[in-house]
């Protein structure tokens, strides 16, 4: 069962109310699209991984990045990750495939499935 949160959606509600003019109604149907879209869910299964990776003290640091690209009739979004390291000259970056916008499907890469349970440097969790 997912767990949702239930006070940011209704933060989201509000703001498309007060900002967009929306009808409440309206607004809490957009919010709750928002909170259950599989590409939400990814950035943020980025950002856990992300700040699980940082806590450690160990001179590497994580950059998300997150890239939408819109050319030849396609419409995607790419996901990946940069690490570099303190007094190095150590520059990585981690794909994690990408996010097709027109059939809501998700493609992973090769090495990196933001869909299963793994940290950043690919060991199972």
């Amino acid at each position: 069962m997912k767990k949702y949160n239930l006070s940011e959606i209704m933060k989201r509600a509000w703001k498309l109310v007060k900002k967009a003019g929306m009808t409440m109604s309206s607004a809490l149907i957009q919010s709750w699209r928002e909170a259950k879209s599989l590409k939400v869910q990814l950035v943020k299964r980025l950002e856990a991984l992300v700040a699980e990776a940082g806590s450690h003290d160990n001179g590497y640091h994580y950059r998300i990045f997150v890239k939408d690209w819109e050319n030849y009739g396609k419409s995607r979004t790419y996901f990946a990750v940069y690490e570099t390291r303190d007094n190095s000259r150590h520059n990585k970056k981690i794909s994690y495939g990408y996010f097709d916008n027109q059939t809501e499907k998700y493609v992973p890469e090769k090495y990196g499935d933001l869909t299963k349970d793994f940290t950043i440097s690919g060991a199972a969790m």
